[in-house]
């Protein structure tokens, strides 16, 4: 999965911990929430990269759910967690510098 130069996860390097390789991720801050967020249950095998298309009509967004979503590594989803979408204005925007 590629990444947008505003996501955490843009050029950062993959690191080994206790035998699981992982990617780092820079520090950001809380993510803020909206109220019209959606709530959604991960069903199987589906990636964040599936749900951004499914939601956004974008795989490519997939780093605007991970970074809403910091409490996990983004490929350690399951089947069963629950995900926070945020709404299409918020993925889409593009952050002030």
């Amino acid at each position: 999965m590629t990444t947008s130069i505003y996501s955490r996860y843009h050029k950062q390097s993959l690191i080994e911990t206790g035998g699981k390789v992982s990617q780092t991720q820079r520090l950001t801050t809380v993510p803020e929430e909206y109220p019209d967020s959606l709530l959604h249950e991960v069903v199987g095998n589906e990636t964040l990269d599936q749900l951004a298309k499914k939601y956004y009509g974008r795989e490519e967004l997939w780093w605007r759910i991970a970074d809403a979503n910091p409490a996990k590594f983004p490929w350690d989803w399951q089947a069963g967690d629950i995900l926070v979408i945020p709404p299409i204005r918020v993925a889409t925007r593009t952050p002030r510098r």
